[in-house]
């Protein structure tokens, strides 16, 4: 068997066809022949089976995408309508075949409707009626010019509500921080068109509330019936959830409006011999607003401030706590000056320091009657005319009632210690 696989000895240099001496196999060189012959076979046979593949694959993705085109196709027309488009009909129907197109045929409630216009149709009403009583205030300056005589330097124009007329003047309420300057020339237009010069007669910084008069000698019939004056009512009768009217410069704007309710209880506001009452909506505040909060009879509620309001909501001075105030204000009587600034004490705090009744000084103002008498902030003033004093509103009034050539006998407590003194007024 070795000879049968061995080559002649002239042949010695050559490999033999299974030389596995060095682990090679020559077979490939020795006989070109075979190869030549297999390897073409050989790879014909695998591009065949490479396109056999491509071919399938490409066949199951048409025959998928043909399968999933008819199914969608069927499953989509289950769902849908095979009727014909309907015209769609923009003119107005009659009350009985009134419907909601939102809705398909499900009607609207008559009656729901009804209410809902018959509440637009009231705050349009009560809007119409405010319109009366509202002004555009005109103020200006003037230069001396060589060529003119006269040249109109600076002008400025805010909102107003008629708030009376004493037979003789008309009585405006405007924000006072709009004539925080001297004009020389100021022009109400009132509703109609109706111009009148007027003239300032009254001012508060603390409420930010100023008082304009009007003269209506020179005004006409006419003139006079389109110029109205606000009705107010009874802010004590609202309550949380009371539905308000907002008017006037309620946005910023004259003659806007704005709808709401009441959100919250009142809030105390104190200020200079007096408080307030403060109420808030759930209408937005805006800026330099100003005008008046009516009910549903149309009657003035509260005056539109947002000089105390805090929040982003629309808050007003309730009409009850300022009567006073604006009484004093508008008839142009003397306001009698204290001079500090009051709040009320609790029964709980009342019991801890062993007192009755009071009213704690939370400020006292300089050059003021308070001052001069040597009160200071953190007394508590006990009595005033013999009378035990329980709230601040109760002293205040005990200040508007006590007469002009009278002191004040006033019993206050400092650091336990108690004191008798007697104040006389000021007046502005």
């Amino acid at each position: 068997m070795g000879k049968l696989f061995n080559r002649s000895s002239d042949n010695k240099n050559k490999r033999s066809f299974f030389d596995i001496s060095d682990g090679n196999y020559d077979g490939a060189d020795s006989y070109g022949f075979i190869k030549e012959e297999q390897t073409p076979q050989n790879r014909s046979i695998k591009r065949r089976k490479i396109l056999s593949m491509v071919f399938a694959i490409v066949l199951g993705a048409c025959l998928f995408g043909v399968i999933a085109s008819l199914m969608f196709r069927f499953t989509t027309s289950l769902f849908e309508k095979g009727d014909d488009p309907k015209p769609v009909n923009v003119r107005p129907v009659t009350p009985t075949g009134s419907t909601n197109p939102g809705q398909g045929d499900t009607p609207l409630d008559p009656e729901s409707f009804q209410a809902l216009e018959s509440a637009y149709a009231g705050v349009r009403a009560a809007a119409v009626r405010f319109n009366r009583c509202v002004a555009e205030v005109s103020a200006m300056n003037y230069t001396e010019d060589p060529v003119f005589t006269k040249k109109l330097a600076e002008t400025r124009e805010f909102f107003g509500v008629v708030f009376g007329n004493n037979g003789t003047d008309y009585l405006i309420l405007v924000r006072n921080d709009s004539l925080d300057k001297p004009f020389q020339e100021l022009n109400v237009n009132f509703n109609g068109g109706t111009v009148g010069e007027a003239r300032v007669i009254a001012r508060n910084s603390e409420v930010n509330i100023a008082v304009l008069a009007v003269s209506a000698r020179d005004f006409s019939d006419y003139d006079k019936s389109g110029i109205g004056v606000v009705t107010c009512g009874d802010s004590g009768q609202c309550k949380m959830g009371s539905t308000l009217i907002a008017l006037g410069c309620v946005n910023g704007h004259s003659l806007s409006e704005n709808v709401g309710f009441i959100t919250s209880e009142r809030v105390t506001v104190y200020i200079r011999d007096d408080s307030l009452q403060l109420v808030e909506t759930n209408m937005i505040r805006y800026d330099d607003a100003f005008g008046v909060v009516v009910n549903s009879s149309g009657e003035v509620v509260g005056i539109i401030n947002d000089t105390f309001g805090k929040s982003n909501c629309l808050s007003f001075l309730a009409i009850n706590s300022l009567s006073d105030l604006l009484d004093d204000m508008l008839n142009n009587h003397k306001t009698p000056v204290f001079g500090a600034m009051m709040s009320d004490i609790s029964s709980f705090s009342r019991q801890k320091l062993g007192i009755k009744g009071g009213v704690l000084i939370e400020e006292v103002f300089k050059g003021t009657p308070a001052d001069e008498a040597g009160l200071r902030k953190g007394d508590i003033i006990l009595e005033a005319a013999d009378e035990t004093m329980f709230y601040v509103d109760q002293f205040n009034t005990k200040i508007r009632k006590n007469p002009d050539d009278e002191k004040l006998r006033i019993v206050y407590m400092r650091n336990g210690e108690t004191y008798t003194i007697e104040v006389r007024l000021s007046y502005e």
